[in-house]
């Protein structure tokens, strides 16, 4: 292995050094009109008690906000 390759293989960051991308909730709008917005909030938490209710979903473009 040439030096050059070594360095190169240095400079890229490892999957351990990556950002984990938190991922999003994705529920669509309940509205027909609007089921192509999709909800860009973290998803829901797993381990949260049972009976307890989901987030307030929301969608942002530009200045509109949307919330369902």
């Amino acid at each position: 292995m040439t030096a050059a390759k070594a360095k190169a293989e240095a400079a890229e960051p490892t999957a351990a050094e990556e950002p984990k991308a938190v991922p999003e909730c994705g529920a669509p709008h309940y509205l027909p009109a609007l089921a192509h917005i999709r909800c860009q909030r973290d998803e829901q938490d797993p381990d949260r008690a049972p009976g307890t209710p989901d987030h307030q979903h929301r969608h942002q473009i530009g200045d509109t906000l949307y919330q369902w």
